[in-house]
């Protein structure tokens, strides 16, 4: 078990999301950088999508009540340790820590990367709402976010004898950078935009803005998106990854806890792995579009 003595911005617990529930007006919502998370699962001998905590930018801090092997991935930041003696001393990101009672962890601020994983041999124990232990922050479904004084119990979620001990350390799933090219699937709504604007869409740089969450990511060119065709279409239904265009004409990444309809035209839809990496983005990051085909 452990104990939060410092939560940061904003500390949730996440698996594997909960699926199916979309006509009820439920997100899967989940982990928002999945491979990620499995990463952490994985190295720690877990199920891989086992419940971890999903920890915004850093400041977060537990104490250890029993002896646990743990591992934060997703970022690149330094962890302090503070042994039950006092002695201190500092690990990093994707490295397996051996903790024992009273041993003090605590995540600086990330160096690179948005979010980071939190994940403990046997996984949280944590309640599940719909099958999942995941917090929805659109539809409030699913555990209160974490806060000073909770008490963090330690479930027996692991994965069986495909656990490799003496693996200490892993490699970030990707490199991180503060430009990022996110592969884009065409439609279903492209006509709605001039060939001008679905031009510069897929060649100029985009600013990520500060208004940006676990819904969606917000993005800012020099000039916005022309619409070609005039009036609104009705509400339809929205995945994980839709770029949707508002009035103002910039983009939208709709994110793990999206709206499941919308009625603004989708240009696009972000590929698996580019709607992973924008759960690391961070405001001023730029972005750019590339164009793929659904295979």
């Amino acid at each position: 078990m452990f104990k939060v003595l410092a939560s940061g911005p904003q500390a949730l617990f996440q698996d594997a999301g909960r699926s199916g529930y979309m006509s009820s007006g439920v997100s899967p919502s989940g982990a928002f950088d999945r491979a990620s998370a499995v990463q952490a699962n994985r190295v720690v001998g877990n199920a891989p999508g086992a419940t971890v905590v999903e920890i915004l930018f850093g400041g977060f801090s537990v104490e250890a009540l029993t002896a646990a092997t743990v591992v934060f991935t997703g970022t690149n930041a330094l962890v302090h340790v503070e042994l039950p003696n006092g002695y201190q001393y500092i690990e990093y990101t994707h490295t397996i820590i051996d903790v024992q009672p009273g041993t003090r962890l605590t995540l600086d601020s990330a160096q690179q990367g948005l979010r980071t994983y939190f994940a403990v041999r046997g996984g949280f124990a944590a309640p599940q709402v719909l099958g999942s232990a995941s917090t929805d922050m659109l539809s409030a479904i699913g555990p209160d976010q974490l806060r000073v004084g909770d008490t963090l119990v330690v479930g027996t979620d692991v994965s069986g004898p495909g656990w490799y001990s003496w693996v200490r350390d892993c490699a970030p799933v990707r490199a991180m950078t503060n430009t990022v090219t996110l592969g884009v699937i065409p439609g279903p709504r492209e006509e709605w935009f001039t060939a001008e604007s679905v031009e510069r869409f897929y060649s100029e740089p985009f600013e990520v803005s500060s208004e940006s969450n676990r819904i969606g990511i917000r993005v800012h060119g020099e000039q916005p998106l022309e619409r070609a065709l005039a009036g609104e279409i009705a509400s339809e239904g929205m995945v994980r990854g839709s770029i949707q265009v508002p009035p103002s004409g910039f983009p939208v990444l709709f994110g793990v806890d999206h709206p499941v309809t919308g009625g603004y035209p989708v240009i696009g839809v972000l590929d698996w792995c580019s709607s992973d990496c924008t759960a690391q983005l961070r405001p001023g990051d730029i972005v750019c579009f590339r164009r793929v085909v659904a295979e």
